[in-house]
């Protein structure tokens, strides 16, 4: 597992998911989010926009631990706020 630094943002799946509510987890509005996004649509977005993924599959997303989905990391050329919402309009 690749571990986390300051030049690195954590992108969790759950962030776009539509199913979920803000206080389970999504970051996006609504009309952003999708349905089950997964780690290689997130990573596909990623790369367009040129932010270098890195996928790891085995991390649990902590509110959710029952839940295997994995996350991203993703270089921090900008605010997450701001990547979040770029990533969001890709998917």
């Amino acid at each position: 597992m690749v571990s986390r630094d300051g030049e690195q943002l954590v992108i969790w799946p759950q962030y776009f998911d539509r199913t979920l509510t803000r206080q389970e987890g999504r970051r996006v509005p609504k009309k952003f989010a999708v349905d089950k996004p997964s780690l290689e649509q997130l990573a596909k977005a990623a790369k367009s926009l040129h932010l270098n993924p890195v996928i790891e599959n085995m991390a649990v997303y902590p509110s959710q631990p029952w839940k295997q989905k994995g996350r991203l990391l993703v270089d921090a050329k900008e605010a997450k706020s701001i990547i979040l919402l770029q990533l969001a309009q890709r998917l």
